[in-house]
Parts: structure tokens; C-alpha cells; sequence
């Protein structure tokens, strides 16, 4: 299977990632920019987790309104 090489970008790509310094370097970029992207993701999510339960909501969820507030049901 050949790449068609008359894309300019599919051409600096071909170039990038076969230029042995400058290719191993984007390869390490994109790999330590995924392994930060996951940490952070992590670190979101555990600072989620300890946050405590408010006492009062943005809005009413359905459970919180009450029967009288409904309306007729």
C-alpha cells in the first residue's frame, strides 16, 4: 500500500516521523502529552471524589421538590 505523497501535510508528517532526532522526539512529545492527559484525568477525578455533599442544590432535582410544589399529580 503506498501513501499518496502529494498532500503537503501527509509530506511533512512522512518527514517528521522519518528524520531520526526530530521523529523520536515528536514520538516522545505525543507519548509523555498522553501520560499527562491521563494523570490529570485521574487527578480530576480523585479531587471530585473528596469533594463533600452540598447542602443545597444549583437546582431542584425532582426528588427534592415537593408534592405540594408539583402541581396536580
Amino acid at each position: 500500500m503506498s501513501i499518496p505523497v502529494d498532500n503537503p501535510v501527509i509530506q511533512f508528517l512522512f518527514w517528521l516521523l522519518h528524520t531520526p532526532g526530530i521523529g523520536g522526539v515528536a514520538v516522545i512529545l505525543v507519548g509523555l502529552g498522553s501520560v499527562l492527559v491521563y494523570t490529570l484525568t485521574l487527578v480530576w477525578i480523585r479531587a471530585g471524589r473528596q469533594v463533600g455533599d452540598a447542602d443545597t442544590y444549583a437546582y431542584p432535582t425532582p426528588s427534592l421538590i415537593h408534592p405540594h410544589e408539583r402541581g396536580s399529580e
